[in-house]
């Protein structure tokens, strides 16, 4: 029975904020709603701040919960951020008063366009650290809205606290001039708080006055009282502050929750009326906003385009009609399914568009002419399987009924427009991903570039007639013109109907947990201890977690900090803590979108105050713009290869795909830069896979995730022996043979259905989803379907077709779409296909792909390096702005745009006047050249030090040192030529002018750069080091001894475990830190190795024992040092990232105590018996326990161990070791390392 203290019929809550008042409003929709329901509420309103961001959730879940007896009506609006005493278009100082806040509700559904429209215009023109709207706008846009006077930051209540009544009253008239008498309202709060108390006589003065309502309200925060401790913590996160911060911001009282009627009664008491108007205002609320209304836009065709309605459209529509019919009377309904003729009439001019468009791309892709009777033979079409023109042609008509029948033609059409924009314009465009590759008109339109029936692809994957849904192609683009295919839309449909759609991050539970720590002020470490014992499992909650993890639940039993934190954090987590703009994701509208939902700004763009459900379920036509960096690669590449090669054809997309290099290239795993297949375990499982089609790329792709990954052994096994592969029943082989007996894809499962049970292909979807949603009343319902079904078409019993249904119950769980997994594997095989066949051109396009990303060119060079290919530094002479290849020397050549320092701009102007005018002589040649452009001492520093003069012979510093000097003395050239005066240059002939004019400009006096300087600027510059490395010295041994040489996710580990590394480097970005738990330094720092940068940490313990150890006089752990690090490493679930604890450092010059075995392989030879008796005497001479072992090199590759040579044990120096490896007799050196030291057991002192 319901608490008749909490009972509120004649009450509503008027002004509250939920957690879209971002970092402020900490009622969570679902709490709210949920006590709202609890008190028995009519109605509850959402009034965030400046935003319009969680109306329809609001809106929605209110909906979700009126059922029976509960009648809950949601009012929307929002508290505005309202400009009084000067123009929208003023920007005033932060410290200057900049706006008022004053809440509006929406009363019907114009007045909802009318909130969209001016919260919109505060986001997009309004916006200065608030999105702000002004008295014009609210003038404009009133209709419909009922206007509030406001909490303590409103216009009135705002005189009414500077004793200024007139100026109040002044205000009260202008918002009766514009809501009008009925509909704006005099809003009376009481917190406790004085200012409140102080002005609540005015106000009711002012309501008599001007005859107006009076409501109390209360500024609902948070949902229960005790919430006020969680909402104190969200406002520190939200400023950065302590909780112990004395001056911070705070509320003043903590009565700012959801109460009940009885409670504000008690605070409203004198004035009964301001609690029972609440509910006559929300019963002149009510907004219905248009679920299921469609809005897509109409296709605009391209002017002088006038479309012809042809008969054969209405055949297509009625053979629609017909599929629609035969499936209501399988299903026992009748058979009435009729198209209404407005709406065949609209479909008939465009539909009849589209399917001219398909029958072109038809013959283009298939030779099939579809209006020859010809094409409606049965004859077998070379290379395509057994399809027939004649199968061709009813799948057009089958996927033209249903496109058609459904509504989504003009979504065709404006899908095939923008693309068929982009590949004229030479952007590039991916195959396609997801389920729209089962589609032959997709196809056809060259809106995917994936055959469906040379891939085995279901259309109603993709478009399913039995049950509809909006269709959704994701579309991939060139990276770096993505943005022009956007704005080619943006202008032909509108700027105003076209959006980014937003996202929201909310609070995870290891989140919350952080950063509750972090404004209690707890030391890093501890805060890291406690976000650790929430267990990994994706979007767990703290519920959960406690119900998981035995940790954590005894770390809250002892410890009150631990207590307060989970207490804390189970209320803010899943609240919204930020906004962000979909990376790809957009919207177009038939309309403004103002008229539909509001919009917001975010990085400069028109984006939704909707996330991607509301905007959909509101009629809204979704489209993915995605922005892939494959596909700039690849174009780079096959501009390349067109250039360099002379292949002016060349066109990977016309391309087969059985090319014996590319499977060959695959299969010995060297794969980096290529397309989904980088991975460690990628790599590791093209070894076993021994790929040579590229179906098994397609398989590769698709069993390589979590779930599937349990059944890769059993594929293998399948494809070496085939006795191996079993069957649920022999109708399956045709279904699965492919994939070895596994049913890797969706579309397989629902082929298995279509087979065994006889379902139609849209009816198998529905039961994939079914099964993948494992929703059991639908599931019991589709298990008896298919029982039946098994029986009727194959006369499988009972008993069999319940096992057949168990075993495509298993793999639809884990089933992946097989058009997006060939989408991908096409763009695997080209990318790797390039690799293998063009790989400095590939290699050259893929360093272009990350300039500016330091560590991916050093890790991208390894990899250069790695390939046998050169690679040459940057030359105002030879180099373009990108990377480019050198063929003839196998080589790369740096790119000028890819300095740091230097930019893009700067690079092609180098470029441009290379190519205007020839090569640059020599130093002030360039200079006096690129005056004109005015590159600076800055840039032309860059310049020298990456090494890009080092054609003209003269040392960096010289040149660095002239810099100034040689700009000054161009600069006044071109001071004299302007004021008309000739230079002494100009007075000498052309020739003696060369020759005097740059090298006598060239300083001299200094002494040369010293290598190590020369070195440090190329990684500064470059992103790695080029004439050479400051770990040569070392002769690998660096490399040798450290047993993680690659970034983590390279390789195979277990992420659940701990794993004990070595890795050796160069100390850099080195942070000292303080831990404010017991004031004792720890540090951050990377360890740069030849191929690949690694941040590591250090704890307290760790790091006093390193301050202690010395390189010679200087301490070992500094920037630059050259260090042997023992690490652990484990795998952060949170951050989705490796992560390196240093427990013990050395000098990298102790290397060689760490071999523990090394074998030196000698070449035959004369020189053999020199290198064996300098290895014997060093044995006899040093002691050591290093084993040495020496082997000779067999004309089969084999190394055989010399016994004479077994059991020498010795030490090296660097020096040494460096000798005997680069003796003419040593082909290779193999060491085996002593292994990592372990980690100490950390013990951790008293919890705080």
């Amino acid at each position: 029975m319901a608490d008749p203290e909490t009972i509120s019929r004649d009450f509503v809550h008027l002004h509250v904020h939920t957690d879209y008042s971002m970092l402020d409003g900490c009622s969570r929709i679902d709490r709210l709603m949920e006590r709202a329901c609890d008190m028995n509420m009519r109605a509850v309103a959402i009034t965030d701040h400046g935003n319009l961001f969680g109306l329809f959730d609001f809106w929605n879940e209110a909906k979700q919960r009126s059922k029976g007896d509960v009648k809950l009506k949601p009012l929307l609006g929002c508290e505005l951020y309202l400009v009084w005493d000067h123009a929208l278009t003023d920007k005033p100082d932060r410290r200057e008063h900049k706006y008022f806040h004053m809440g509006v509700l929406a009363r019907n559904f114009k007045g909802y366009q009318n909130l969209t429209k001016l919260v919109s215009d505060a986001h997009v023109r309004g916006l200065h650290y608030k999105p702000r709207t002004d008295l014009e706008q609210l003038a404009k846009h009133a209709d419909g809205l009922i206007g509030f006077s406001g909490c303590l930051q409103g216009v009135i209540p705002q005189a009414l606290l500077r004793g200024d009544y007139e100026a109040a009253r002044k205000a009260c008239g202008k918002f009766v001039e514009i809501f009008g008498r009925e509909n704006f309202v005099i809003e009376l709060m009481d917190h406790g708080l004085e200012e409140q108390k102080r002005i609540i006589a005015d106000l009711l003065k002012l309501a008599g006055e001007f005859q107006l309502r009076v409501v109390a309200t209360n500024d609902v925060h948070y949902v229960d009282a005790g919430d006020s401790v969680a909402h104190d913590a969200m406002l520190c996160i939200q400023t950065g502050a302590r909780l112990a911060d004395e001056r911070r911001m705070r509320y003043s009282a903590t009565e700012f929750y959801l109460k009940s009627e009885a409670e504000m009664l008690r605070v409203f008491g004198e004035v009964p009326e301001s609690i029972k108007n609440t509910v006559a205002i929300a019963e002149m609320c009510d907004v219905k906003l248009p679920v299921g209304q469609n809005n897509y836009p109409v296709y605009i065709f391209s002017e002088g385009v006038k479309p012809k309605a042809s008969d054969k459209i209405d055949e297509i529509l009625d053979g629609y009609e017909q599929l629609k019919n035969g499936l209501l009377v399988s299903a026992g309904k009748p058979g009435d399914f009729v198209i209404e003729a407005e709406k065949r009439k609209a479909m008939r001019a465009n539909g009849s568009y589209l399917l001219e468009q398909v029958k072109a791309g038809l013959k283009e892709r298939y030779a099939v002419d579809y209006d020859d009777p010809k094409a409606w033979k049965d004859e077998k079409i070379p290379g395509v399987g057994k399809t027939s023109p004649a199968e061709l042609c009813r799948r057009v008509d089958y996927e033209m009924g249903v496109i058609a029948g459904t509504g989504f033609v003009d979504y065709f059409l404006i899908v095939w427009d923008f693309i068929d924009w982009a590949r004229r314009h030479d952007i590039p465009v991916g195959p396609g991903r997801g389920s729209g590759a089962g589609s032959i008109v997709a196809y056809c339109l060259k809106i995917t570039d994936i055959d469906p029936i040379r891939f085995g692809l279901l259309f109603e994957r993709f478009l399913n007639p039995e049950r509809v849904s909006a269709p959704d192609f994701d579309i991939d683009f060139c990276m770096r013109r993505r943005d022009e295919v956007v704005g080619y839309v943006r202008k032909k449909y509108g700027e105003d109907r076209v959006a980014n759609i937003i996202t929201f991050g909310t609070f995870g539970a290891k989140m919350v947990v952080r950063d509750l720590a972090r404004i209690r002020d707890l030391p890093f470490i501890e805060t890291n201890r406690l976000a650790k014992l929430v267990p990994d499992d994706i979007n767990i909650s703290l519920e959960d977690a406690l119900k998981k993890s035995n940790e954590l639940r005894e770390e809250v039993a002892i410890n009150p900090q631990a207590a307060s934190i989970i207490e804390t954090g189970r209320v803010i987590e899943g609240m919204v803590r930020n906004s962000g703009k979909h990376a790809c994701g957009m919207i177009i509208a038939d309309r403004p979108l103002t008229d539909i939902i509001p919009v917001t700004m975010q990085e400069g763009d028109l984006t939704t105050q909707y996330a991607k459900d509301p905007v959909e379920k509101l009629g809204l036509l979704k489209m993915d713009f995605l922005g892939l960096k494959t596909l700039t690669i690849i174009d780079d590449a096959q501009k390349l290869v067109r250039k360099h090669r002379r292949q002016a054809d060349f066109d990977i997309e016309k391309l087969g795909f059985d090319d014996a290099k590319t499977f060959a290239l695959l299969n010995e795993a060297k794969t980096i830069g290529v397309f989904q297949l980088e991975s460690g375990g990628m790599q590791s499982l093209c070894r076993k896979f021994r790929i040579s089609a590229i179906d098994e790329i397609v398989a590769l792709i698709a069993l390589y995730r979590p779930g599937p990954m349990q059944f890769i052994g059993d594929y293998i096994k399948g494809k070496d022996d085939p006795t191996f592969v079993k069957y649920a029943h022999p109708l399956l082989e045709k279904v699965a043979k492919e994939t070895y007996g596994i049913l890797v894809y969706q579309e397989q499962v629902m082929e298995a259905a279509r087979v065994i049970a006889g379902y139609t292909l849209g009816g198998a979807d529905m039961l994939r989803r079914a099964m993948g949603k494992k929703i059991r009343e639908e599931m019991e319902q589709q298990r008896s379907i298919f029982i039946e079904g098994a029986k009727t078409t194959n006369n499988i019993d009972k008993k069999k077709a319940e096992e057949i249904f168990a075993t495509l119950e298993k793999f639809a769980e884990y089933g992946f779409n097989k058009s997006h997994s060939a989408a991908y594997a096409i763009l695997s095989y080209r990318t790797a296909y390039l690799k293998a066949n063009y790989p400095v051109e590939f290699m050259a396009a893929v360093l272009t792909s990350e300039q500016g990303n330091a560590d991916k060119l050093a890790e991208f060079m390894g990899e250069v390096e790695a390939l046998g290919m050169k690679a040459l530094g940057p030359d105002v002479n030879q180099s373009d702005t990108d990377f480019t290849p050198v063929i003839k020397d196998n080589a790369i050549r740096f790119g000028l745009g890819a300095i740091k320092g230097v930019g893009e701009q700067a690079a092609r102007n180098i470029v441009a006047e290379r190519e205007k005018n020839g090569p640059y002589k020599d130093f002030g040649d360039f200079v006096g050249r690129l005056g004109e452009f005015d590159l600076n001492s800055r840039t032309l520093d860059c310049l020298v030090r990456a090494g890009a003069f080092d054609f003209t012979g003269e040392d960096r510093r010289h040149l660095v040192d002239s810099i100034e000097s040689v700009r000054r003395h161009f600069a006044g050239e071109r001071k004299e030529r302007a004021s008309g005066q000739g230079s002494l240059f100009d007075m000498l002939g052309a020739e003696d002018a060369g020759a005097a004019r740059p090298t006598d400009l060239v300083l001299r006096k200094s002494e040369k750069m010293p290598k190590l300087e020369m070195l440090n600027s190329e990684k500064a510059l470059l992103g790695f080091y080029l004439s050479g490395h400051p770990l040569a010295d070392y002769h690998g041994l660096d490399e040798a001894i450290a047993t993680l040489t690659v970034t983590p996710d390279r390789i195979e580990l277990d992420k659940k475990e701990r794993h004990t590394v070595r890795v050796c480097g160069i100390v850099g970005a080195l942070e000292k830190k303080i831990s404010k738990k017991d004031n004792r330094p720890w540090a951050l720092f990377t360890v740069a190795s030849r191929s690949v940068t690694i941040p590591v940490m250090m704890f307290s313990e760790a790091y006093d024992a390193a301050a202690q150890i010395k390189d010679g006089e200087l301490p070992l752990l500094m920037d630059g040092s050259h260090v042997i690090v023992d690490a652990r490493l484990n795998f952060r679930e949170e951050r989705g990232e490796w992560s390196l604890s240093a427990h013990a450092i050395t000098p990298l010059r102790r290397a060689p105590g760490l071999i523990k075995k090394i074998l030196f392989a000698l070449k035959p030879g004369p020189d053999a018996g020199d290198f064996l008796e300098k290895i014997v005497a060093h044995t006899r001479k040093v002691d050591g326990t290093t084993i040495v072992q020496v082997g000779f090199i067999q004309p089969d590759g084999r190394v055989l161990v010399a016994e004479a040579a077994r059991g020498m044990t010795t030490r090296f120096d660097t020096e040494t070791y460096g000798t005997f490896g680069r003796h003419p007799a040593c082909a290779g050196v193999q060491i085996e390392p002593i292994a990592p030291t372990q980690a100490p057991q950390r013990k951790y002192g008293p919890r705080a």
